[in-house]
């Protein structure tokens, strides 16, 4: 007599409901049919799972690797996925956690391979009418801090990692470029919070910037005919003192290729206008950088 007649329905509820076994795996463990299961479950009325569910539950084909555990890499992850990332679940019980993204940058999405090809399979989907590239991963649910999307910095990151965290924002919504001759850094972002606490933590290292102002209303359509649904806000670094600290903190973290060239350049032309000028002080804001930066 097969094994399945003498399991009672509370073993079988045990290994179908609490393990979240399919029915493939317990007819396999108790060495008989699938097909003896479903019948099984239906006649002890225990709930079967549906299409969805299901499939939430079924085991990946790739290898999945758990996070490391490094917190530094986590800030830097958290900041990233703020900036640019979309995460969720498939299914609520799903212990799958898919992350993706969209760009017509090549050094974008060299970058998303960069830091997820160790955890899982990354796929990329053939671009689409205007050149983006489609690109995700999935990966296993040692990365669920990476669920939370909220405007605002824990306070773990900004006790300790809020570098690194910053590098990963600046990699996902940063610039670094040479405006009018002058290098400059900044970040144009819809996250009014976050960009007011990195603009405070910045000035507490030295690394003096202004506060951020509003660079595009709610509601206000911009050239490519986009409309914003939110107020943007940009956060600013001109002072050459302040650029080259920033440039001394962030460069061991930033990641993205573009971002990395594109900060050497500002400090080349930082150093080349210290020589110029024979290292003279930069006094421009002086005052708006004296006072305690306030958010509105």
């Amino acid at each position: 007599m097969p094994k399945i007649l003498k399991t009672d329905k509370s073993e079988l509820n045990k290994l179908y409901s609490v393990k979240k076994l399919g029915s493939y795996e317990i007819a396999r463990l108790l060495h008989c049919s699938q097909s003896l299961i479903m019948k099984r479950l239906r006649e002890y009325g225990i709930k079967t799972r549906g299409i969805q569910e299901a499939k939430a539950l079924t085991k990946p084909r790739f290898i999945r690797n758990d996070f490391s555990g490094d917190m530094t890499e986590k800030a830097y992850l958290i900041g990233f996925r703020l900036g640019d990332l979309h995460v969720l679940k498939t299914h609520p019980n799903s212990p799958t956690i898919q992350v993706r993204t969209n760009s017509t940058k090549e050094e974008q999405l060299l970058l998303f391979e960069k830091l997820f090809s160790q955890y899982g399979y990354v796929k990329r989907s053939p671009k689409d009418t205007s050149g983006a590239t489609s690109i995700r991963t999935y990966l296993n649910d040692s990365f669920d801090f990476l669920l939370k999307k909220e405007d605002g910095i824990e306070d773990w990151i900004r006790d300790r990692y809020i570098v690194p965290f910053l590098a990963g924002y600046a990699d996902a919504e940063g610039t670094f470029c040479i405006c009018g001759g002058d290098g400059v850094f900044s970040i144009k972002s819809q996250d009014k919070s976050i960009l007011f606490t990195l603009c405070e933590e910045l000035n507490r290292t030295g690394v003096l910037c202004k506060s951020p102002t509003l660079f595009r209303a709610a509601g206000s359509v911009d050239y490519r005919g986009v409309k914003c649904n939110k107020n943007a806000y940009i956060f600013t670094i001109y002072r050459k003192d302040s650029l080259l600290k920033l440039v001394e903190l962030i460069r061991p973290f930033l990641k993205h290729g573009k971002r990395v060239k594109d900060m050497l350049l500002v400090k080349q032309n930082i150093d080349d206008r210290n020589k110029k000028y024979n290292f003279k002080e930069d006094r421009r804001w002086h005052k708006t950088y004296s006072r305690t930066h306030e958010r509105p």
